[in-house]
Formats: structure tokens, sequence, C-alpha cells
């Protein structure tokens, strides 16, 4: 009789366990482009001490690149694209468009920061020395 209770007991707990998390995934539903470009620009002005018009301008650019790469996603996946390549790809391009972008509005040393941050920096770096290999071939 304990065992079938302890097993009563414990199917129960294990139920309203899956329940409450069940629950708990439903209201944490998935951030839009927009409250992200809003978080990750609030982040930045901390990080790299934006002022408000930098703040601005980041926020903005980081909305239209954020819908941007969403919405090509969403088509790439409504026609079937499932070779993880061509989203790097297209990822890759609104990476190059924020960062075109944010060299417009940071300061030189701002930039540089986010270069060395988002590892932008040691890419370019290596593109640099073997762009110097090759040049003393």
């Amino acid at each position: 009789m304990k065992t079938v209770t302890r097993l009563f007991t414990s199917l129960t707990l294990l139920l309203t366990t899956i329940s409450a998390f069940a629950q708990n995934q439903q209201q944490e539903k998935e951030k839009t482009p927009i409250e992200l470009a809003a978080i990750q620009a609030d982040k930045f002005q901390k990080d790299f001490g934006l002022n408000d018009a930098q703040t601005f301008m980041v926020d903005s650019v980081l909305q239209t690149n954020l819908t941007g790469v969403y919405e090509a996603f969403g088509k790439m996946r409504a026609g079937g694209v499932q070779s993880p390549q061509n989203y790097q790809a297209v990822q890759e391009i609104w990476m190059k468009k924020t960062e075109d972008a944010f060299r417009k509005i940071l300061t030189p040393e701002q930039f540089l920061r986010y270069e060395k941050i988002t590892g932008l920096y040691a890419k370019r770096m290596k593109e640099e020395k073997n762009r110097l290999k090759a040049k003393s071939k």
C-alpha cells in the first residue's frame, strides 16, 4: 500500500510540475525584433557609453535590421529552405549592414570596442594579415 501511495504521489507531483512548466512557457512569449532591438540598444548604451542620440540611432538600425533578418528567415522557411549555409549567408548580409551603420554612428573608440566584443576585430586583423601575405608573394 505504501508503494502505491508513493507512486501516486510521485505521479501527481510530476504532472503538476509539467503543467506549471507548460503554463510558464506559454506566458514567456518570444520577443519581437523591436523588443530585442530596444534591449540591445540599452545594453550598448551602457557598454559603450553611448549618448542619447547614438542610442536612438543604434536602436533604429537594430529595429530595421533585426526585422529584416526575421522577415528574410521567414520567407526562407516558407519557401522550404533548410540549408544552414543559406541562413548564415543572409545573417552575414544583415550583420554587414549593421556594422556599416554602426561605423557611422559610433566614435572610432566605441566602434573598436564593438568590433572586439563581436569578434569583428579579430576577423578584420586576420583578413589584413592574409592580404599582406598575399601582397608580399
